[in-house]
């Protein structure tokens, strides 16, 4: 089965390379409103995008998580999930309730749910407008340097970085696990899933090799898991804006 939207989205290629050319503010508006227009925890909207306009901060956050994209997008915004916006209109003894509701791990569960829908037709929507964009743990090294700029109340928090950009590469589509890997009936299936793997190591180490590198999905995966990572500031500051992960 084909269609223009099917093609989109399985033609997706992460965009680190941008030309000049501009991104008008009504583009970002058919952009955002396609990507809001989406489903959502509890129709809280929990999502918020905030657009980094200026230049040295783009470049500071750069700096700060060594992604050059971010200083070099025509359009970068912070993504963040955003319970604020619900407390508006609350009492104080209405507020304390709703506050005590929003510490617990759920409600952050669905913010973060509800962003990525979000972003994933941001990008859909981007890319069927000839857009490049990149989604990426932006905000993991940064978060000082958004807390001390975006003015970021109790209940909002960074959780995506989202770079946009006319493309100036073909980077290729990066295989992705067969639909075994995803797709299971009944039950969790190891077996199946450990053969997939298998198959998918080989896919990638070819994949890898004509980008002169030798590795798999799994060599590449454990690397990342055994880097030497502090990983607790960020629990720490989930619960500093009011995520207590009850």
């Amino acid at each position: 089965m084909e269609n223009e939207t099917l093609n989109i989205l399985k033609q997706h290629m992460s965009i680190r390379a941008f030309t000049d050319q501009v991104i008008t503010d009504e583009q970002i508006a058919t952009i955002l409103s396609a990507a809001v227009a989406g489903p959502n925890m509890g129709n809280f909207q929990p999502v918020t995008f905030i657009e980094i306009t200026q230049q040295s901060l783009k470049q500071a956050i750069t700096d700060a998580v060594k992604m050059h994209y971010i200083a070099t997008a025509k359009r970068f915004f912070v993504v963040v999930i955003d319970y604020n916006k619900i407390l508006i209109g609350l009492n104080a003894e209405e507020r304390q309730k709703a506050e005590d509701k929003l510490s617990y791990y759920s409600m952050l569960e669905g913010a973060i749910i509800s962003a990525g829908i979000a972003l994933g037709r941001a990008q859909v929507a981007a890319e069927s407008m000839g857009i490049g964009t990149v989604t990426m743990a932006g905000t993991n090294r940064a978060l000082e340097l958004y807390q001390a700029h975006l003015n970021l109340p109790r209940y909002v928090k960074p959780v995506m970085g989202f770079s946009l950009g006319y493309p100036d590469q073909n980077p290729g589509i990066k295989p992705k696990l067969p639909l075994s890997g995803f797709w299971m009936k009944d039950t969790y299936q190891q077996v199946q899933l450990e053969k997939t793997v298998a198959l998918y190591n080989e896919t990638m180490k070819d994949y890898y090799k004509k980008r002169e590198l030798e590795r798999t999905w799994t060599s590449n995966n454990r690397a990342s898991l055994l880097a030497d990572q502090n990983l607790a500031d960020f629990t720490t500051y989930a619960k500093q804006q009011g995520f207590n992960l009850k």
